[in-house]
C-alpha cells in the first residue's frame, strides 16, 4: 500500500514539474535571414479599404438619415418629433419649411460625396 502511495506521489510531482517547465518562455526559432517578415511587422491587407460615405447624393442628406431612400426611418423621426407632415420629410431636412438648413446639410456632406 505504501508503494502505491509513493508511486502516485512521484507521478503527481513529475506531472507538476513537466507542466512548470512546459509553461516557460520559449525562444523563437532562429531564421537564416531569408525573406520571412519579422513576427511583429505589420501585415498589409489583402484588399484596399474602400471608404463608405454616409451621404445620399440624390437627396442631399446623410444616407443613414434619408427617409426617401429608407422609409423604415420615418417612424423614428416621427417619434422624436422631427417630422414635417406637409412635406413628408424630417423637419431637420425640410428645406421648404426652413431654407437655412441647406447650409447645415452642405456642411455635413463628406468630401468626395459627389455634386448631385
Amino acid at each position: 500500500m505504501t508503494t502505491i502511495r509513493s508511486l502516485v506521489s512521484a507521478l503527481a510531482i513529475g506531472a507538476v514539474l513537466t507542466l512548470a517547465v512546459g509553461c516557460g518562455e520559449s525562444t523563437p526559432p532562429a531564421t537564416d535571414g531569408g525573406d520571412a517578415p519579422a513576427a511583429d511587422a505589420p501585415k498589409k491587407p489583402l484588399l484596399k479599404k474602400k471608404e463608405i460615405l454616409d451621404w445620399c447624393p440624390e437627396h442631399g442628406v446623410p444616407e443613414s438619415a434619408c427617409t426617401r431612400c429608407n422609409d423604415t426611418l420615418v417612424e423614428e423621426f416621427k417619434a422624436k418629433g422631427d417630422w414635417c407632415g406637409e412635406h413628408k420629410l424630417p423637419t431637420s431636412q425640410c428645406l421648404q419649411c426652413d431654407p437655412s438648413l441647406e447650409a447645415t446639410l452642405k456642411a455635413k456632406k463628406p468630401a468626395g460625396a459627389g455634386d448631385k
